[in-house]
């Protein structure tokens, strides 16, 4: 459900009460349970005190997260980029400057506003074994949604456009690992940056 945008907006819509409550409550979930990582480690922490400490039952973690990895691994704008980028796919943008302009939307949000998040996660993500695993499995559908978001855009078929997706994800992954390896102090947007330049020539060489 989502709120319709205006006539003639180019934006995408807004989504609706019930999902920005659900957003909400992930959000407060995921903040209490990362701080506790962060205080105890990741290994010492129950799913029932991640429960307690956000006020919530452990089914309601369970049920929004699936496992103690998903607690890391969801990312609240994987939704948002998706939708973004099949908006613009959708009005003919290419595909390289769709997926620039889909990271300037949520780059000060996410990667300004919510750094000390960012860097908690990345580390973990990388770190702790169960969940460098498991992120292979949520990158695998990740891969999958976008790749159906740009195959929908008529741009190429489904086969196609997961060859490409896997190409830019598993080299963003590549990017965030330097990034980490490297104290967090480099450019992580420029980082990204090189990898979507090299979009135009990776579309062409698979098309």
């Amino acid at each position: 459900m989502v709120d319709s945008p205006s006539a003639g907006a180019t934006s995408t819509p807004r989504p609706g009460l019930r999902a920005r409550k659900k957003a909400a409550t992930m959000r407060h979930i995921q903040d209490e349970a990362l701080r506790l990582f962060e205080v105890r480690g990741f290994d010492t922490v129950s799913i029932e005190q991640v429960a307690e400490a956000a006020l919530v039952s452990p089914s309601t973690v369970y049920r929004y997260f699936g496992t103690k990895e998903g607690l890391v691994l969801h990312d609240e704008y994987d939704e948002q980029i998706r939708d973004q980028l099949g908006h613009r796919l959708a009005q003919g943008i290419d595909l390289a400057d769709a997926v620039s302009r889909v990271l300037d939307d949520i780059w000060t949000d996410h990667f300004g506003h919510d750094q000390e998040m960012v860097v908690l996660r990345t580390r973990l993500c990388f770190e702790v074994p169960s969940i460098q695993g498991a992120m292979s499995l949520v990158i695998n559908q990740e891969v999958d949604a976008i790749a159906a978001e740009v195959a929908r855009s008529g741009r190429c078929n489904f086969a196609t456009a997961r060859v490409l997706a896997s190409g830019v994800f598993w080299a963003f992954m590549a990017v965030l690992r330097n990034w980490h390896d490297q104290g967090y102090a480099t450019d992580l947007r420029a980082g990204i940056e090189e990898v979507i330049a090299w979009l135009p020539a990776l579309e062409k060489a698979v098309s």
